[in-house]
């Protein structure tokens, strides 16, 4: 079993929200799980707050996880963004995981959302889990600007959130048991699957056997027509 850090602002904070649905799934799967969470404070934030990097680089040095979760909506924005993710990406030598911004009501935060989510994508490559498909905007929102979500609203992007990252870890897919739609992001290709690569190997087997043995049996024929 892994243990699993999650790091992030109010999206990875308190008993509702993605971060709270994640841990949960994590941890009936048998993992165990720490969160770091600051209310309203984005990457940049985190990397230039010498108590938030602390909190952050502390908590990995102390947990010791074996995977990295980070989870932020739209706080921090603009060309420092994509130099914070970046350092707290590569902070440690531990798989890093990003996701968010979730999609919002109000026209002009999802405008400013979609710069955000093209940053986190470019950094994070297939190590990021686009939120976009689990927070439709028929999920409610606390409000349409900060796009919290109340009750049970946030569980689908959280519980898809470790999903995505258990298929990743040691032993895949005994408790990922949700389909991550396409677009959802999520863990780069590890190779063929195990029986594809069998057969793969029985075929070049086989077909190296039967060119032995047509060379087997043409050697005896080049040699009587020499004779002849």
């Amino acid at each position: 079993m892994a243990k699993v850090l999650i790091v992030g602002d109010s999206q990875a904070q308190g008993r509702i929200g993605p971060g709270y649905f994640a841990e949960k799934k994590l941890q009936a799967a048998g993992h165990t799980v720490r969160r770091v969470a600051n209310h309203g404070k984005g990457p940049i934030d985190y990397v230039n707050t010498p108590t938030l990097w602390s909190a952050y680089t502390q908590a990995v040095s102390s947990f010791r996880p074996d995977v990295i979760i980070l989870i932020y909506g739209s706080n921090d924005f603009g060309s420092r963004l994509s130099g914070a993710l970046t350092r707290m990406k590569n902070a440690f030598p531990q798989p890093v995981w990003m996701s968010g911004p979730p999609q919002y009501p109000d026209p002009d935060r999802q405008a400013l959302a979609r710069t955000i989510r093209t940053t986190n994508e470019q950094v994070f490559g297939a190590r990021w889990i686009d939120a976009y498909p689990f927070t439709p905007l028929s999920i409610p929102r606390d409000s349409p600007m900060r796009a919290h979500f109340p009750g049970e609203g946030g569980r689908p992007w959280g519980e898809a959130i470790a999903n995505t990252v258990m298929r990743s870890l040691p032993g895949a897919g005994t408790h990922a048991d949700e389909p991550v739609p396409d677009g959802g992001g999520g863990g780069a290709a590890l190779g063929p699957p195990e029986g594809a690569g069998r057969l793969a190997l029985a075929a070049a087997g086989a077909i190296g056997t039967l060119g032995l043995l047509w060379w087997l049996l043409r050697r005896p024929v080049r040699r009587n027509r020499h004779r002849r």
